[in-house]
């Protein structure tokens, strides 16, 4: 399985000079994430330390957002299409999927996962207090939910899956996979983290997919003893 590489920071891509020029989305989620990761409070962060941060003018927000609500809700709707795609054609397209598509999902998944969080892990803490917050949650949530029941309706559609693998256990594998990540997924790194991406993985694919058919048995083969020698 492929190794799942941690986020490269600002200097590196400096460094090696393949940044590419970023939008002003963008710029205020590394801010944000940035600020969050040297223990400010999601709650508490201002616009004025977000622009800092991200290095743009105050006017300039204002121009793109409303308040720091709307810039939350544009934040988190990016970070659940950047989830959606890391899964390749598993929640796109999934009527070639087999075992692997659904693993290799979940590779993409937990290293998106990964790359953002320190707000994932924000907005997981601050729903159970912060109505606003919870509904962007439950929003993500709920797009990912929905596009795995699609992806579990076609492979059963194409007589792939599990007997049982209705559209309650893709909401429930969602679920589990999201919050677990959000919880635990910091605490993860190198080696720890490929083996808990195989290990979603793992889990995933042998609850949506059938078990894949026996390879017929070969026929007994004719030994020589050695009185036929």
């Amino acid at each position: 399985m492929a190794r799942i590489e941690s986020r490269p920071t600002r200097r590196t891509r400096a460094k090696h000079g393949d940044q590419p020029k970023l939008t002003i989305e963008e710029r205020l989620l590394a801010a944000m994430e940035r600020l969050l990761e040297n223990g400010h409070r999601f709650a508490a962060l201002t616009v004025e330390q977000l622009t800092d941060e991200a290095g743009i003018a105050r006017g300039t927000f204002y121009l793109h957002f409303r308040d720091k609500g709307e810039l939350v809700a544009r934040l988190m709707s990016q970070v659940t299409e950047e989830i959606i795609a890391s899964t390749g054609t598993w929640l796109s397209d999934a009527e070639d999927a087999r075992h692997q598509v659904l693993q290799q999902a979940l590779v993409g998944m937990v290293a998106t996962f990964k790359k953002h969080q320190a707000i994932l892990a924000a907005v997981n803490d601050t729903a159970p207090y912060d109505q606003n917050v919870a509904s962007l949650y439950r929003t993500m949530v709920d797009r990912i939910c929905a596009q795995s029941r699609v992806s579990l309706d076609t492979i059963q559609r194409k007589g792939r899956s599990r007997p049982g693998a209705t559209d309650d256990v893709a909401e429930v594998l969602s679920w589990m996979i999201v919050m677990y990540c959000a919880r635990f997924i910091g605490e993860r790194n190198g080696a720890e983290l490929d083996r808990l991406a195989e290990s979603l993985g793992y889990i995933s694919a042998s609850t949506a997919f059938a078990d894949p058919p026996a390879a017929a048995a070969k026929p007994a083969t004719q030994r020589k003893t050695k009185s036929s020698m």
